[in-house]
């Protein structure tokens, strides 16, 4: 840190793009570019740009009213003692502070969830590959990639390295339900035919992603395309720190994000403890996702930003801004990156509050040490045997208004901007009579809604949204349309 300018990264998604966070002297803060940073090389994206949004600054609360952070440390620690207790810490904080809260799920008797339940479901073999990926400069030097994602829509600055690799002599296919134009075919096919048709070598380089809400088939599916091809494989992740977080989770038996909502609504799970993660924002349902919050006997939230599960917690922790923090995170190609801030808040408060739990004291350096010492942080080629897949679904089931959210890294996607509209093709343009100036009114069993859109190459009977939108009621909804 050098006066008010904080070197960080930015928590929108796992590449580890480095920036600068300027706070001026009432607190309002601004992004600037840092060239040196080697994820990115000082470029951001659009929502790397709107990064100040995200920086609300939390307040410690208990019961809705503001207390100071011994307080707050007080009142978790009085509800939580004896008490079977639930642990999501999703990976958008430092290792150090990740490690910390480990370290009291251990005093608990308990372990930290990461939200990404796809790894209880693969092999312990398989976790090094889906952990740590490629490196970014691997994608520029491949001869074809396979693209499994949308990088314009989730992992904008993808797009740089598949053009550099373009520019390079690779040659580019991807797989999915909308044509991208930076690809050289874009195919639509059988799972199936991956092998025998996507024309894949050890040369090749295989992009798609896990989050909080992935298909474990689908990780399976991508697993064993690069076992039989040798090809190389990168799956993208959402959170600033969520490959380090599940090195220091061991990536085994955790619960995913809905696994836990599930827990709530059936009553398992009473006490909920988060780490900067608001399910709230994870969920594709806001409005559910907060209904099952209400079910919990005790909510505690351990935060650096102001977030909806706040509102709702019975108590909040909040600790120092992401960017202030002392510490380092790992992106998605095992690096592992410093932050410039010095402040220890955040490990301070899990500290005492471990104590206060009869767990041990932690400091700054002693998590630092032991996170150099637990992670690792190269590429391990893949050393599995093939996995049993399930067949998979890969489009509408009828041709009707099947709106699906494709998933966004990102927690402040959802600001309002130029980019909120529906994706269709010419088919349901044609058979809705949209005419230019027209919107589309979605209807579903939560409401009806009139949004814009764009017209893409896609099967019939689909309508993507890179937003949530009030009408979803989950990943897929049916919804009735008419032009409006």
């Amino acid at each position: 840190m050098i006066g008010n300018v904080y070197q960080t990264v930015c928590p929108g998604c796992n590449m580890g793009c480095g920036l600068y966070i300027r706070e001026d002297d009432e607190g309002a803060l601004a992004v600037d570019f840092m060239k040196s940073s080697p994820a990115n090389l000082g470029k951001l994206c659009r929502f790397g740009m709107k990064l100040a949004h995200h920086y609300l600054k939390a307040t410690s609360m208990v019961d809705g009213k503001e207390v100071s952070i011994e307080d707050a440390i007080k009142a978790a620690s009085d509800k939580l003692k004896g008490t079977d207790v639930t642990m999501l810490g999703v990976g958008n904080t430092t290792n150090e502070e990740s490690l910390a809260f480990s370290k009291i799920a251990d005093t608990l008797g308990t372990a930290v969830n990461t939200g990404m339940g796809v790894y209880s479901e693969l092999p312990t073999e398989c976790h090094p590959t889906v952990g740590v990926g490629i490196t970014l400069d691997d994608i520029e030097s491949a001869n074809r990639i396979a693209l499994f994602v949308d990088p314009y829509v989730q992992y904008p600055l993808l797009v740089r390295r598949i053009l550099a690799a373009k520019k390079n002599g690779a040659s580019v296919v991807s797989v999915g339900w909308k044509d991208l134009h930076l690809a050289d075919e874009n195919r639509y096919i059988d799972p199936d035919l991956y092998e025998s048709e996507l024309g894949l070598d050890s040369e090749s380089v295989i992009i798609a992603d896990v989050h909080p809400n992935t298909d474990p088939g689908w990780v399976k599916r991508m697993l064993n395309l690069a076992l039989k091809t040798q090809a190389k494989i990168l799956f993208m992740k959402p959170f600033v720190n969520a490959t380090g977080v599940d090195l220091l989770c061991k990536g085994t038996g955790q619960k995913g994000i809905s696994e836990i909502m599930d827990g709530i609504n059936e009553g398992s799970i009473k006490t909920l403890v988060t780490l900067n993660s608001d399910p709230i924002e994870l969920m594709p349902n806001s409005d559910a996702a907060a209904e099952t919050l209400k079910k919990l006997d005790n909510l505690v939230v351990i935060s650096s930003r102001d977030s909806p599960v706040n509102k709702m917690a019975d108590i909040v922790i909040a600790t120092e801004p992401l960017c202030a923090k002392a510490g380092s995170f790992m992106n998605v190609e095992g690096l592992l990156l410093n932050n410039s801030g010095e402040s220890t808040t955040g490990i301070d408060a899990m500290s005492t509050l471990s104590q206060d739990l009869g767990g041990e004291a932690m400091d700054y350096p002693n998590l630092h040490n032991n996170v150099l010492e637990s992670i690792v942080q190269k590429y391990t080629k893949p050393k599995y045997k093939e996995l049993a897949c399930e067949v998979l679904d890969i489009g509408p089931v009828e041709e009707k208004g099947n709106l699906i959210y494709l998933f966004n890294p990102f927690m402040w996607f959802d600001e309002p901007d130029d980019n909120d509209f529906v994706m269709v093709n010419m088919n349901m343009v044609n058979k809705l009579g949209l005419g230019k100036g027209s919107m589309i009114a979605l209807t579903s069993d939560a409401g009806t809604m009139n949004i814009r859109y764009r017209v893409e190459d896609m099967p019939d009977g689909l309508i993507l949204t890179a937003k949530k939108l009030p009408v979803a009621t989950g990943w897929t909804t049916i919804v009735s349309t008419e032009a409006v």
